[in-house]
């Protein structure tokens, strides 16, 4: 009896009563209408419940009618999510008690849905690592009007870890104790599974992939102001996140194209985008190619596009949200990231598809409904229908069947199908869920080809995990080591620091990686047997997402072949072939580095250099011959180290002259006493070719820091005053005093044998070869004149040079190099030969009148050579002094087609304002700025400085002195033309040169006019 109805009636019998309490006394008629009354009550009374009888009948018909729709409804919604691969659940708080789960629990743990019903249950199967969090956050979301999601672990009825996503949602019902939850779980170990295998295998080979990630952006999508960069991001276009959010792409200049922003937000806006080929341009103006995939979501009320640059992981996608209310069951489906459809199994209708499948196949939702997969042509080969309806019918259900689609644009994608039987308005349909794997396949692919990589490469690799444990090495670490990988797997890595010789490098190591999160260096270990060996090691850190340490990987390569023949090569360029003893080079080595520690204060004593020249030596070789001579050379040079201490360098000069470093003596008279015995040492006879003969040695003595301080001086005095014992009489010594006059003497004797030497044609040219660094081959030689001298033997230019610029004969001889020089061009051209530029030096004093301007245009003339094969190279000390007389010869020079430079630059006082004014087309950098590269910041600095300048006045510039690839590679980043040096060649005689460095002319081109 509803309300209505009960206030009606008691309203009636209210009434009754009234009428009844307003008579007195009661009387026989009275009595009677009393009767009357009760009768017409019970009539009301019988009509008011036939009225109520009928209200209750309409309202339980209306009831059941609405719980049959009801019914009907939840029905058809519950056996769609059902069907999905996912668990729905109802539990309680705060029991945390499951009250419904769906039939697809069983399949996720292996136990009935009873099961899951029981007290206890959750906590019983959560993973004793998880459990303490998943309480915590169930309990927490029941104080929380929204959603949330987490992955954890439950325990399957074999005591195995399960990965599954919870998606929650609270809710408050008067069936509930008081505030329940809801939800999904959804299976993701297979995803975990393929985490951890990606993982694994990123840590064999993070060497080849860690630094490949791509970069993720979330923009706005109405402007396409960047709202989020990753990490690679920054990285790949070389603007930090603060910098990038807040600004559109167009702003940053990313674009390589400068109107392709607002378009491509169109069209990112417009549809759905993978793989679409964009051209982009980094922070510093470098471009390059990105593949852009795109999708528009709503992310807190905003539509936004989430933008991915050569992003291929399918396993990083990150999973939607799903809605857990049972009236947004259909978002759930159409969220999806997988291909989602719904098709009848007798012709494969499709009535109803998601995103995931327009994303897939290409097909939007209105073009697919209504038409079959056969219809659109879906499958790629038919019988894959077939096959997934028996296996339906077979086994019930369908799992991760392997199959092949054609989307829209008639492309192949390799998707994994799994297919459930459901009944849609009577009707058996399948709901089926595909996956698309394709790049996953080929990241598996690219993962089996890096691991044949890491097994099979020549360098040794070893990786260990954050604690230092090794977790793999390959073949070549074992083989290079011979450490075998069954010995080492599980052991710490630390293990391996006894076979380390340098001790402190594990420190420097540790403290590299700390700091810069790599290094990598030269290294001499122990292989297992003891035998050392030299490596080159690249270490490298490998951080989580987080930042913290994940594994290390090291790489390193055995180069002992490679260091024992650097040592080789190193000897010979340092030590005299003969003898073996350290040459000119390394002994002025060893002078510097005296002298310098004198300077600090590390020596108290002084130093003395002895200058040490056979007596009659020539006469020796001259009758004997040479090898005889050769074995003389090498028997004194054995006497003399013998007496000599470690400290001590005794050197081959050159010929049969020897040079003694004596550092850190107590006085002049211990230079006296190591004389005395070197002269004693030649007392002995000497033995060579069954003769026995004897020779003494004349010894000159300069002292350090008496006599000089530098290397060159003190050479010099030693000379002088060696010449000045064999002036008295040989077979004694004599010291350095600044009254000697044997330096005179000398100069003469000189000057005397250069005239001789020119009208003998003593003198020779050398060829030393420029290389061009950009375009690595041969631009030009230098020819370096030598001397030939009938007793000292080859003379180098630094020896009699500046005696001929003092002389004048330097004037003379200048002519007699430009002959030879061009003489050996038309030599070369006569071979069909293609020689380059050639660059002679070319003195102050020879540009002084016009006789420099007709001797090279005779000799070109003579010689047939065109001017542009010809250089004159200029001393700076001639630009700090020249004359306007000399700057009008330089004119005509460049008018003749004569290149023209600037040598020996840096070591003057050069003016800047002379130096614009002249036609100079190269600047040579002095050698003594490039033999301290690439070590010295100094130097350094001047040889940078030296190529901005003449960049900036239209020079090319040449490095001369150039001694190892350091120096090289220094000066090719900074920006140097040419180098020249013993790093590419040393100076050679012509024949050499030809044959090492000059090729066949295509043809004999006709010489230009002068």
């Amino acid at each position: 009896m509803n309300a209505a109805v009960r206030a009606g009636l008691f309203s009636a019998l209210a009434l009754l009563g009234s009428g009844c309490s307003s008579v007195g006394t009661p009387r026989i008629g009275d009595l009677q209408f009393t009767q009357v009354s009760v009768l017409l009550l019970s009539c009301g009374l019988l009509l008011a419940a036939h009225g109520l009888n009928q209200l209750r009948r309409r309202a339980n018909s209306e009831r059941r009618q609405a719980l049959t729709l009801l019914n009907q409804q939840e029905h058809r919604y519950r056996t769609l999510v059902e069907n999905l691969h996912v668990v729905t659940w109802e539990m309680s708080l705060p029991s945390l008690r499951f009250i419904y789960v769906s039939p697809h629990a069983r399949d996720l743990l292996g136990f009935e849905a009873h099961h899951w019903l029981a007290a206890g249950f959750l906590e019983d199967r959560l993973h004793p690592a998880d459990r303490g969090r998943v309480t915590a956050l169930l309990h927490q979301q029941a104080s929380s009007s929204g959603s949330q999601s987490f992955d954890f672990r439950l325990l399957n009825n074999n005591g195995t870890p399960c990965w599954v996503r919870a998606i929650i949602n609270s809710v408050s019902n008067e069936e509930y104790e008081a505030v329940a939850l809801n939800g999904l779980l959804v299976d993701i170990q297979e995803q975990k599974s393929n985490e951890l295998a990606l993982r694994t295998s990123e840590q064999k080979f993070s060497s080849v992939f860690h630094n490949c990630p791509d970069s993720i952006v979330l923009a706005n999508a109405h402007d396409g102001t960047l709202l989020s960069v990753n990490r690679t991001f920054e990285e790949q276009f070389g603007f930090s996140a603060a910098e990038a959010i807040g600004k559109t792409s167009t702003q940053l200049g990313t674009w390589a194209q400068q109107d392709a922003g607002p378009a491509l937000l169109e069209q990112l806006n417009r549809e759905t985008q993978s793989n679409l080929e964009v051209r982009f341009k980094r922070r510093d103006g470098s471009e390059f190619t990105g593949l852009i995939s795109s999708r528009s979501v709503e992310l807190n009320q905003q539509h936004i596009l989430v933008v991915v640059i050569r992003d291929i992981s399918a396993l990083k996608v990150t999973q939607q949200q799903l809605e857990l209310s049972e009236q947004k069951f259909s978002s759930a489906f159409h969220a999806s990231p997988d291909g989602l459809l719904i098709t009848r199994r007798s012709d494969g209708m499709l009535l109803d598809v998601n995103d995931g499948f327009t994303r897939i196949t290409g097909y939007s939702r209105q073009a697919a409904l209504g038409k079959s997969t056969l219809d659109l042509g879906l499958w790629s080969d038919t019988a894959d229908r077939e096959r997934m309806i028996q296996l339906l019918r077979s086994q019930g259900t369908v799992r991760d069947m392997l199959s092949t689609v054609t989307d829209i644009h008639g492309n192949q994608r390799q998707v994994e199908i799994s297919t459930e039987a459901i009944v849609v308005n009577g009707e058996d349909c399948m709901l089926s869920i595909a996956r698309d794997v394709t790049e996953r396949l080929k990241m598996e692919g690219s993962l089996r080809q890096a691991a044949t990589v890491f097994e099979n490469t020549n360098e040794g690799v070893i990786i260990t995990d954050s604690e230092g444990m090794i977790l793999a090495i390959n073949k070549a670490f074992a083989r290079i080591t011979g450490h075998p990988e069954s010995q080492l797997l599980g052991q710490p890595l630390s293990m391996l620091s006894d076979y380390t010789e340098d001790k402190h490098l594990i420190r420097e190591v540790a403290h590299s990686l700390r700091d810069d999160g790599q290094w990598q260096g030269e290294a001499w270990n122990r292989r297992r047997n003891g035998e050392l060996y030299a490596a080159w090691i690249n270490i490298s850190q490998v951080l989580n997402v987080d930042g913290s340490l994940n594994h290390l990987v090291a790489v390193f390569s055995d180069i002992t072949p490679l260091k024992h023949t650097q040592a080789r090569l190193d000897h010979q360029a340092h030590h005299d072939p003969l003898t073996d003893l350290p040459n000119r080079t390394l002994f002025e080595a060893r002078l510097r580095e005296a002298l310098n520690a004198q300077q600090q204060g590390k020596y108290q004593g002084v130093g003395a250099l002895l200058f040490i020249d056979l007596d009659r030596f020539k006469q020796i070789n001259d009758s004997l011959g040479h090898p005889v001579g050769d074995i003389l050379l090498k028997s004194a040079s054995q006497r003399l180290c013998g007496v000599l201490r470690d400290i001590d360098t005794v050197a081959r000069h050159g010929g049969d002259e020897f040079i003694v470093l004596l550092p850190n003596l107590h006085s002049d008279e211990d230079a006296a006493s190591v004389a005395d015995k070197l002269l004693a040492v030649f007392r002995k006879p000497f033995l060579a070719a069954g003769h026995e003969f004897f020779v003494s040695a004349s010894i000159g003595i300069s002292l350090f820091p008496t006599d000089a301080s530098d290397v060159n001086s003190l050479i010099k005095h030693a000379d002088a005053a060696m010449y000045r014992a064999k002036n008295q009489g040989r077979n004694r010594y004599a010291f350095y005093t600044r009254d000697l006059t044997a330096n005179a003497h000398q100069r003469m004797e000189m000057e005397n044998d250069m005239r001789r030497g020119l009208e003998r044609g003593e003198f020779t040219l050398y060829y030393q070869p420029k290389f061009d660094l950009h375009a690595q081959q041969l631009n030009g030689m230098e020819a370096l004149v030598r001397w030939q001298h009938p007793q000292r033997g080859m003379v180098e230019p630094d020896q009699f040079i500046p005696l001929a610029e003092e002389t004048g004969l330097i004037v003379e001889l200048g002519k007699h190099i430009l002959e030879l020089a061009c003489l050996q061009l038309a030599e070369w051209r006569t071979q069909h030969l293609a020689p380059p530029r050639m660059a002679i030096n070319v003195s102050g004093m020879q540009l002084i009148g016009n006789k420099l301007v007709s001797d090279i245009r005779r000799a070109l003339e003579t010689h047939d050579i065109p001017a542009s094969l010809l250089e004159l190279e200029i001393t700076e000390d001639f630009v700090m002094n020249q004359n306007r007389e000399a700057i009008h010869l330089l004119d005509i020079f460049s008018k003749m087609g004569i290149h023209l430079s600037i040598d020996d630059f840096g070591t003057g006082y050069s003016s800047l304002a002379y130096l614009k004014e002249m036609p100079l087309d190269t600047l040579k950098i002095d050698r003594s700025f490039v033999s301290g590269l690439p070590e010295n910041h100094h130097d350094a600095a001047i040889s940078q400085t030296i190529i901005v300048l003449a960049h900036n006045l239209g020079m090319s510039v040449v490095a001369e002195g150039v001694e190892n690839a350091a120096q090289q590679a220094l000066l090719t980043e900074q920006g140097c033309d040419t180098v020249q040096g013993y790093h590419i060649s040393p100076p050679l005689p012509a024949e050499e040169f030809s044959q090492r460095f000059l090729q066949r002319a295509p043809s004999q081109r006709p010489s230009q006019p002068v």
